[in-house]
């Protein structure tokens, strides 16, 4: 048994601006636009980063958004309803697009592969965006349906076990270094970085054990992978 597992947003389906765009729609509706809002989403991913890797129990992507909203309006000084206001946010995801090739390339490996996704985020949007995209996704993981956020290992480990496959049958692609790549090569699974911005790997970051620019080049790195 060969298994492709993906990551779905940043790998799979552009996240767009619509993030960025529903940081300066909160901003806008508080009367805070003096603020810059690359600045206050990026704390935002900052703050949603670092609760997540703290929980010890589980919390929906949904709770983890409103409570770090609720601790940016602190750090700001915005005195908005942030149990509203994160609305703007979750109301961007599900309503995504596929990255171009993805849709062809799924459909091309899954006659040859066992497919599935492996992603932090809820459920619900992740199907909406899947759906729309075309992409016909049989074994579909998520922080939510798993209990658990990546890169902990029983991430990894429970799609492998659902899926029957070791981690010598199986290649991990997807955006993230640490979720992608370093996460996955941690349980024994090969990791293939798509490095669609070009990046130059960071001092310190795991080495993926593959690189493509998009998804076209997975053709050629399962061709030559021996399992």
């Amino acid at each position: 048994m060969r298994a492709v597992i993906f990551d779905a947003y940043g790998t799979l389906i552009s996240t767009g601006t619509g993030s960025l765009d529903a940081a300066g729609a909160i901003l806008r509706r508080n009367g805070r636009e003096d603020i810059p809002v690359r600045q206050f989403y990026g704390r935002w991913k900052v703050l949603h980063r670092e609760h997540i890797e703290s929980l010890t129990e589980f919390k929906t992507e949904a709770v983890v958004f409103e409570a770090d909203l609720r601790r940016l309006y602190t750090e700001y000084g915005l005195v908005g309803d942030a149990r509203e206001d994160v609305c703007l946010m979750l109301d961007t995801l599900g309503g995504r697009r596929a990255f171009p090739e993805a849709p062809t390339v799924w459909k091309g490996l899954s006659g040859q592969y066992r497919l599935a996704i492996g992603s932090t985020t809820d459920t619900a949007p992740l199907l909406a965006d899947l759906a729309r995209a075309g992409i016909d996704a049989h074994h579909v993981y998520t922080s939510e349906s798993l209990g658990i956020y990546k890169p902990r290992p029983a991430f990894y480990e429970a799609i492998l076990r659902d899926l029957g496959v070791s981690p010598a049958e199986t290649l991990f692609v997807g955006d993230s270094l640490t979720d992608d790549v370093a996460g996955p090569k941690r349980v024994g699974i090969r990791a293939c970085w798509v490095n669609r911005r070009g990046q130059t790997l960071p001092s310190g970051a795991a080495p993926p054990d593959y690189t493509v620019a998009d998804l076209t080049g997975l053709h050629r790195i399962l061709n030559q992978v021996q399992w």
